[in-house]
């Protein structure tokens, strides 16, 4: 998305689905940025303003492909522990960024869907499967639709079911979310990501990697280390005459998987 310029306002690392939801609850206004990797490197950000979902998308790095709105919500809310970038923007800067991003709008349906997907998740609700109860009713009483539907209501009267009304779902997920203690996220130790860095390189190029090294160990803060990522990637590339270009890529890849985003 085009989104401001603003400075980073904090790092945390753990379920983007959950760390969203914590964000929606503490009624933020801003953006999340969240690096990750399924098939190919991916980048996702998610406009909200005081706590409500108004745009979101997926940037696939490699093919350039990106997905918006609802599709968004979906694949975040099934992503394990990432490293999640958190930017505060003004009203302005939101109602500006939205006019830039319509395509990226989603739907009232799309974040009740994701509301409704972490109740499930939380409480280890199991989801019927619609097609097999819609076979067993029709072998039971043939294919009429009306009939199907009559049987649906037998079989929720028999075993005490009560079908809640739209209201009732939503007065469930306002009361679910309003009382639900906000689970801590664990943020960034940047002492960790730069060990981890630094293990990775040792053990990948080796001695070649001792200005990459330099330059990683000189960062002070994570934002620092993004800001210096052209310089590390630069470095890198420069060992090309000892290193086969296919294991500086693999490296490089692996450094923009640990930092949650490209290093240019």
């Amino acid at each position: 998305m085009i989104l401001p310029k603003t400075a980073l306002t904090k790092i945390e690392k753990g379920k983007p689905g959950r760390i969203l939801e914590n964000l929606m609850l503490s009624k933020f206004s801003g953006y999340i940025r969240v690096g990750f990797k399924m098939d190919e490197l991916c980048s996702a950000e998610v406009l909200l303003e005081n706590g409500k979902i108004l745009a979101a998308e997926i940037l696939r790095i490699k093919s350039k492909k990106s997905v918006y709105g609802d599709e968004v919500l979906s694949e975040l809310a099934n992503l394990e522990n990432s490293v999640v970038e958190i930017y505060t923007l003004s009203p302005e800067q939101i109602k500006k960024a939205l006019e830039l991003n319509k395509s990226a709008r989603v739907s009232e349906a799309g974040v009740m869907r994701l509301e409704r997907d972490k109740i499930i998740e939380r409480y280890g609700i199991e989801k019927p499967d619609e097609k097999e109860i819609e076979q067993v009713i029709t072998e039971a009483v043939g294919n009429s639709e009306l009939a199907v539907e009559l049987e649906k209501e037998k079989i929720m009267k028999k075993y005490g079911i009560k079908k809640p009304s739209e209201e009732e779902i939503d007065y469930l997920i306002s009361n679910a979310l309003g009382e639900e203690e906000i689970e801590e996220v664990v943020s960034v130790d940047f002492g960790q990501l730069k060990r981890e860095l630094v293990d990775l390189l040792n053990s990948k190029i080796g001695k070649p990697s001792k200005k990459t090294v330099g330059i990683i160990e000189s960062c002070g803060s994570y934002e620092e280390l993004i800001k210096k990522g052209t310089e590390i990637e630069k470095a890198l590339r420069t060992l090309v005459m000892f290193i086969p270009r296919e294991k500086i890529e693999e490296v490089i890849s692996e450094i923009e998987q640990k930092i949650g985003r490209k290093l240019t």
